[in-house]
Formats: C-alpha cells, structure tokens, sequence
C-alpha cells in the first residue's frame, strides 16, 4: 500500500512538472504567398514572439496551428533556436503548407468579407522535454486598412528627386 501511495504521488508531481507553462504571446503580422503546385501552396507566416514575462525564454522548437475564421488553414514548424529576452519581442518567419482545395474554399469568403479574424494555438518546446510551453491568441485584420492609398491618378506616389 506504501508503495502505491509512493508511486502515485510521484506520477502526480512528474505530471504538475510536465504541464504546458504559458509561453510567449503570438500576433500575426504579415503573410507571403510562395510556390503553387496543383495541390498545395506554400505560404510564410511572418509571426510576432512576445516574451512578457520578467525571465528569458529558450525556445528549441515551436508548432503554430493557424485558424482563419474559425477554420483551420494549416499547420508551421520550425526547428529554429530563438533566445527571447525577458520584456522583449522578435518576428520569426514560418512556413505553412496549405491544401490548395482547403485554400479556395476557405479564402473566397475572407476575399469577399473584406476582414478576418485569426487564431495561433502554438506550443513551444524548450531545452528538454519538460520545458514546454503553450499559447493561444485571436486577432481581427480588417483588409480594407491594407489598401494603399494612391494619388489622384491612381498609380503608386513617386520619389521626387530635386
């Protein structure tokens, strides 16, 4: 019977020891379409980190699952070492392989609506398997904000070289 209790206690510490701590915050920031095949579409999600906590954080690996209007898009690793100072933020580029099927279907209506609304759920990994660490974040981008603003002849505004 001591011998269960001492197990079980154990496994109880080692799993409050392995949980999810909060991990750095993730925004959207831009998005670059790459190369097409018939059936996928490579895409880099440009991603801002931001370490809010008062201590560093050591990120040896992430996984950023990306949601647009509520509908999954696709899923980014990266194997990438990044040092996040304590306060601070980085952007970090990530690629994304996306369905071209799952592409059209779930674009035509952002397209049409002007306006999105995401998610990232990401997991980071740490310098061992106990330091791993979670987060979730939404946004809204309204696209209409994006447009650039063109002259009165509607081309690009020009350097003026004096």
């Amino acid at each position: 019977m001591k011998l269960i209790l001492t197990l079980l206690t154990a496994v109880l510490i080692l799993c409050g020891c392995g949980g999810s701590a909060r991990g750095p915050s993730v925004t959207l920031v831009s998005v670059k379409f790459e190369d097409t095949t018939a059936l996928e579409t490579t895409a880099k999600f440009t991603l801002r980190l931001s370490n809010e906590n008062t201590e560093p954080v050591h990120i040896t690996g992430e996984v950023h699952k990306i949601y647009l209007n509520g509908l999954y898009v696709g899923k980014g690793l990266s194997d990438q070492t990044i040092d996040l100072p304590r306060l601070s933020t980085t952007t970090h580029d990530v690629t994304v392989h996306l369905s071209n099927i799952a592409l059209v279907t779930r674009l035509k209506p952002i397209i049409e609506s002007k306006s999105f609304e995401y998610r990232v759920a990401s997991v980071f990994h740490g310098k061992s398997w106990m330091d791993r660490m979670s987060s979730e974040n939404t946004g809204k981008l309204e696209l209409k904000d994006l447009v650039p603003v063109l002259n009165e002849t509607n081309t690009p505004p020009t350097a003026v070289q004096q």
